[in-house]
């Protein structure tokens, strides 16, 4: 009986012992699991953060690059609105009509002069807003001489020639054939980008109202 309340003794103290390493263990073991959940949440929302920084930048950068685009696309698209616009005006006949075509060439260009003249160096038409016509109509006679001399020989005469002046302004002469002389269509631009080919969507309407008797 003495030897049996010792070994008991120490069989209680050994499942204590037992008992209380394990609740310290599951103690542990709980705070190691709440600071791992703790370190999840917090690289979740840093992973978020992140990513949401990451979709900020890249909008951005699509941003810039479209605005780029569009930025360097913008006189290539003004330039076909253009041609479009120049392509599917209405026309009639006679010199009345020529006049408005002339008016709408100048409307939808936002050209300040739009004329017409003859080989001889003598004006045909021009807009309702025209200025210096007869000017305009010298001009247009020593362009085509430019022409035949820059096209002798070989060499084929130019059929466009774009001039720039002191003051900033551009002229676009543009040459062509009609039934029985040639004939230079001229634009004075306001300040709106002219190119050699600007005007020749307009070419063929202006051919074929000249080819009606006022």
């Amino acid at each position: 009986m003495n030897l049996l309340l010792p070994l008991i003794a120490a069989l209680a103290a050994s499942v204590l012992l037992l008992t209380s390493g394990y609740l310290i263990g599951v103690r542990r073991g709980a705070v190691a699991r709440e600071r791992l959940r703790d370190v999840t949440i917090q690289q979740k929302q840093a992973l978020q953060l992140a990513y949401r920084e990451l979709s900020r930048k890249v909008e951005e950068h699509e941003q810039g690059l479209r605005a780029t685009i569009e930025q360097a696309l913008a006189p290539l698209v003004s330039r076909e609105k253009l041609s479009l616009d120049l392509a599917s005006l209405k026309t009639g006949g006679g010199s009345r009509d020529l006049t408005l075509l002339l008016d709408k060439i100048a409307e939808v260009g936002n050209f300040v002069t739009v004329a017409l003249s003859d080989s001889e160096g003598l004006p045909l038409a021009g807009n309702s807003a025209a200025r210096d016509l007869d000017r305009i109509a010298v001009n247009s006679s020593l362009v085509l001489l430019m022409a035949d001399r820059i096209g002798g020989g070989d060499m084929p005469a130019p059929t466009a020639i774009l001039v720039r002046d002191g003051a900033d302004q551009a002229t676009l002469y543009r040459i062509f054939q009609a039934p029985d002389q040639r004939i230079v269509l001229t634009a004075v631009s306001s300040g709106a980008p002219l190119t050699l080919t600007t005007l020749d969507p307009a070419l063929a309407k202006v051919a074929g109202m000249l080819s009606f008797e006022p």
